[in-house]
Formats: structure tokens, C-alpha cells, sequence
């Protein structure tokens, strides 16, 4: 579970959908991403209250309350992972199969593509398959080093 943050205090500096805010904390940047800050009119010198997940460098804002009491709630997209197809091995192994290559060794996950190394036409290539299956790219490996490094 991620960890929330508050802050209350003055900005001091508004750069497109963040904003520098200093208060009794200390000074904090506040996202509020490009459709949280859309119709918001927001100028040094506001003093507002933010709340949302802590990152390293800012607050991912999930609310914010102006002086008067007004709260503005901002909801945020699910990241793209959400959306993908389920990371299948075999299936990167099939396309691999089907474009002519023979597989060496295991495919290694990576957060949107498997990578594989096969063998085709004499070659031996670091082929990315995308979790649906398409190959995303294929770059020629030097095969003395590699036969060097083993």
C-alpha cells in the first residue's frame, strides 16, 4: 500500500500542473496531473491544503482544498499495465517459432515484452515480443563476444 502525505501552506510557484508549496512541513511540490489542474485557477500566493500518495520528489495529489473549504478531487488514470493482455511465455515463444527462429534458452519477462534469443538464417538475434504475441524488434548479437563471455 502506498503511502499518503499532506501538506498545508502557500504556493509559492506554479509550473503547468505542479505546484511549490511551503507551509509549517517545509516546502512540497504537488502533482496534480494535466487533467487534475484542467479549469483550476490556481496563483502564487493561494494558500490550499493537498493530499495523495507520497513519492520520492512530490505528492501525487488526490485532493485539494482551497482557503475558503472547497475540495477538489482528482482522479487519476490506472497505469497502461491494467490494459494488457496476460504475459504469456508460450505465446512469445509461438511468434518466435512462426517468424523461422530457434529458441534458445528461456524468455525473460520484462514489464511489456518478453525477450528471447533465437537463431535464424545462421544468426543468433535478442528478439522483443510484445505480450500479444507481436515481435517488436530483433537486433543482431555479436556472436564472438557472446561465445567470448561463455
Amino acid at each position: 500500500m502506498n503511502e499518503t502525505q499532506q501538506a498545508h501552506g502557500t504556493i509559492w510557484a506554479v509550473f503547468g500542473h505542479r505546484l511549490a508549496i511551503e507551509g509549517a512541513t517545509g516546502k512540497h511540490l504537488a502533482d496534480l496531473g494535466p487533467k487534475g489542474a484542467k479549469g483550476l485557477s490556481l496563483k502564487v500566493g493561494d494558500t490550499i491544503t493537498v493530499a495523495g500518495e507520497a513519492k520520492p520528489s512530490e505528492i501525487k495529489v488526490a485532493t485539494l482544498t482551497f482557503s475558503d473549504g472547497t475540495t477538489h478531487t482528482i482522479v487519476w488514470d490506472k497505469p497502461h499495465a491494467a490494459e494488457m493482455p496476460p504475459a504469456d511465455p508460450e505465446r512469445a515463444r509461438d511468434a518466435l517459432r512462426q517468424a523461422g527462429y530457434r529458441i534458445e534458452g528461456e524468455p525473460k519477462r520484462k514489464p511489456k515484452h518478453f525477450e528471447l534469443q533465437g537463431i535464424r538464417d545462421g544468426g543468433r538475434f535478442e528478439v522483443h515480443v510484445a505480450l500479444d504475441g507481436t515481435i517488436r524488434k530483433a537486433k543482431a548479437l555479436d556472436v564472438k563476444a557472446l561465445d567470448a563471455a561463455a
